[in-house]
């Protein structure tokens, strides 16, 4: 069984459309479950409460769509209604049960039916009859199963289906990843992690694609015989086999020429590929032989290997619109990279949420972005005009003129916000009752210099170093580093500037120091990792302190920090470092400032034995937010429980800032809810007098600083912890700031 449900899956994950998907389901149902006939049933987009038939097998085809029925209407609507599967031995004596004239099924009294249900909503039901002998408990928990897995499926298929068939606008729903609205032409980069999201595209050069492919097949064979000669030194023979039959499957055949022939056909080289694997993988996959379904897998492997030649080399020929909406089933850091940042102007990803690491790198950078957009059409998006919304997390495929016309004078408004809030950059962030707030900005690409700069920022609060780590193919060295911070540290002459020692783990992986782990949230990241690796954690801290030399403005955030062992560990090596240092320079030269980040619930409940060994703290409400409410802040499926307004959260950081006090010990914020209007005034309410946060966030920062009072917002805070929900906190700061008249800073448009 569980074979049938991976091949019914995967064949409707293969189809064209939602019309042949939902054909595949029941024919395929009718047969495995030796039933006489399979319905389906969808709900409206536009009439959640109004199923409609969308495919049948064994009955009249000519009642499909004509048959519709409201929730609790007949068996079906019941089924919609109540959330739960109906098996029924005698389905015309049950009281709901309701006739469909003309179709054929009065000779199928045994119904079993389940609903298809994605994210609490019912997206239709599934049936299937039979004229006589009951449907047993394993059937009844195969189709529930099935139907459970075909959801995602089957709104993928309706998404492709309404795209490619209809040209008109399409609005999709994600997750508001970074704040922001622009327009602009979609691309599609793919590195060949995957081959789903290889982009459609038609080629104006033939030869060069043929050409460009031979050679990507020709390298690719060239690496496997390669690969089996030097196994073939410690490995039996029959363990370098799958390498040989690899290399010869290059060779030639019909999965060379059929690409080939498409190539010829005027489709571009990585989609001809990608189209020619997904088709000789699907005939093995069908196959009964198990071990000849297994070869499917093998397929699709040597085509990951031959589409990363493609895909890579193609990157370095892309003609970067001027206006660049990113578009990616996972949009990376990497990525980011790829596109020159004067061209960028959105990021639109499959996968993803407002607190993973590229919406944090979306949101210093200025940059729109729209995360977690579920069954996103990524290969037929290339090329195509698109709206992001990065307010409200939506956007609109090929919006209409009215839609442009809207959105144009959203951008205009948007723009005389921000030239109003220029005044502010000279003046001193200090509430109403006169208590002064340090505004410093997060970083760690060099084009966030000088906008922080002339935003009027006191200094760098955050200065992530695992970029320059991330964007390059092994580790920086100790001299490379040092030219790196000693520029950020001259930059910023005279202000402080916290560098974070690498923080990489989690969503920030390393393509050379790859970390595989069932739970990497959970698991080896940040100083974790630094401490098991004291050449990594050495060489970097050198760096900081060689380049801090003369200057005297570094403050260093060590991450992840879980109790007040690993900071004596940490301080150990630092001060034997500085050591070093000064024999080699033969003078003494001063202890940075040590900081420890507090985003792991134990350092919150540590907070006064941490304060024992360190100079201040520095909140990361991401992580934090992330470890209270057991929430992975890359998930999309639990997006909308990810809130740093949360009760718990904000009562978890009232508690580091009391247990900080009593040393005496300062209290920054560094997650993104210090650049949130909203959270702003949280924080600022609790008493801490440092934020630091993306440049583009720090003017409507000071703005409502320099609007409120400090024992107004310490009065509101108050109010909202006696408030068990979080959306609910939002509302009451969104109901402050709106009294007066600063609605605007959280959302400008729709």
């Amino acid at each position: 069984m569980i074979h049938r449900l991976q091949s019914i899956v995967q064949e409707v994950n293969r189809a064209p459309g939602i019309g042949a998907a939902l054909l595949l389901i029941t024919e395929s149902l009718t047969r495995d479950l030796n039933a006489n006939a399979c319905t389906i049933f969808l709900t409206q987009k536009d009439k959640p409460d109004t199923l409609v038939l969308q495919a049948c097998s064994g009955l009249n085809p000519d009642i499909i769509g004509t048959v519709k029925l409201k929730l609790g209407q007949g068996l079906i609507g019941t089924i919609a209604a109540r959330a739960e599967a109906m098996n029924l031995v005698d389905a015309p004596a049950h009281p709901k049960f309701m006739l469909v004239p003309h179709s054929g099924e009065t000779n199928y009294p045994i119904v079993l039916g389940v609903p298809i249900m994605a994210h609490r909503a019912v997206l239709g039901v599934i049936s299937v009859q039979r004229r006589e002998g009951a449907f047993n408990e394993d059937e009844e928990a195969f189709l529930t199963t099935l139907a459970a897995q075909l959801a995602n499926s089957i709104e993928r298929a309706e998404s492709q289906d309404r795209f490619s068939t209809e040209k008109a606008t399409h609005i999709i729903k994600g997750v508001a990843g970074a704040p922001g609205m622009a327009i602009g032409v979609a691309l599609v980069l793919n590195r060949g992690i995957n081959l789903d999201s290889v982009p459609d595209k038609k080629t104006a050069d033939i030869d060069g694609d043929l050409q460009r492919f031979r050679e990507a097949v020709h390298r690719v064979r060239d690496e496997l015989t390669e690969q089996a000669e030097l196994m073939r030194a410690s490995l039996p023979e029959e363990e370098c086999a799958l390498f040989i039959a690899y290399a010869q499957m290059l060779s030639g055949g019909s999965l060379i020429d059929d690409t080939e022939q498409s190539i010829k056909e005027g489709t571009w080289a990585p989609s001809s590929w990608r189209d020619t694997v997904e088709q000789h993988a699907h005939v093995f996959s069908q196959m009964e032989d198990s071990y000849l379904a297994e070869r499917a897998n093998d397929i699709r492997d040597l085509g990951l290997r031959v589409m990363r030649k493609l895909m890579l080399e193609h990157i370095g020929d892309i003609d970067f619109p001027e206006f660049t909406v990113l578009v990616g089933d996972e949009v990376t850091a990497t990525d980011l990279a790829d596109v020159p940042l004067d061209r960028l102007c959105g990021i639109l990803s499959a996968h993803g949420s407002s607190s993973s690491h590229v919406a944090i790198l979306a949101h210093a950078l200025g940059i729109p972005a729209v995360m977690g957009v579920p069954n996103l059409p990524v290969k037929q998006l290339d090329g195509v005009e698109l709206v992001v919304d990065g307010y409200n997390g939506s956007a609109f495929i090929n919006p209409s003129k009215s839609i442009l016309l809207e959105y144009r004078q959203y951008l205009r408004e948007e723009a005389a916000i921000e030239q109003d809030l220029l005044v502010l950059k000279n003046q001193p962030a200090i509430t109403t009752d006169q208590r002064k707030v340090t505004l410093l900005v997060n970083s760690g690409l060099m084009s966030d210099y000088t906008p922080s700069l002339r935003s009027g920022a006191q200094g760098v609060g955050l200065y992530r170093t695992e970029i320059p780590f991330q964007i390059r193919d092994r580790f920086p060295s100790e001299e490379e580093q040092f030219l790196i911070y000693r520029d950020v540290l001259n930059t910023f002459k005279g202000m402080p500037v916290v560098l974070r020692t690498l923080d990489v783990g989690g969503d920030k992986p390393l393509s050379y120091f790859p970390i595989h782990e069932a739970n990497p949230f959970l698991g080896w990241r940040g100083v974790r990792i630094t401490l098991d690796h004291p050449e990594i954690f050495v060489t970097q801290v050198r760096a900081m302190i060689r380049a801090n030399f003369a200057v005297n403005n570094l403050e260093i955030l060590l991450p992840m920090i879980s109790g007040k062992t690993e900071l004596l560990e940490c301080l150990v090596l630092i001060k034997r470092v500085r050591g070093e240092i000064e024999e080699e320079l033969g003078q003494p030269i001063p202890m940075p400032r040590i900081g420890a980040m507090i985003e792991v619930p134990s350092a919150v409940y540590q907070i006064e034995d941490i304060c024992e060994v360190i100079d201040f703290v520095s909140i990361g409400t991401n992580d934090l937010t992330q470890y209270l409410l057991a929430v992975d802040r890359n998930n999309e499926n639990v997006a909308d429980l990810f809130s740093s307004l949360h009760p718990a959260v904000l009562k978890a950081m009232r508690q580091i800032v009391q247990g900080a006090a009593k040393s005496g010990t300062p209290v920054s914020v560094c997650g993104e809810l210090a650049g949130d209007p909203l959270g702003v005034m949280a924080l600022i309410g609790m008493g801490i007098d440092s934020l630091s946060m993306s440049v583009g966030s720090l003017l409507r920062a000071k703005k409502v600083i320099m609007s409120f009072s400090y024992s107004e917002l310490a009065e509101l805070l108050e109010q909202a912890l006696t408030i068990s929900d979080a959306a609910q906190i939002r509302q009451l700061y969104a109901g402050k700031l709106d009294e007066r008249g600063l609605g605007g800073l959280i959302r400008v448009g729709k």
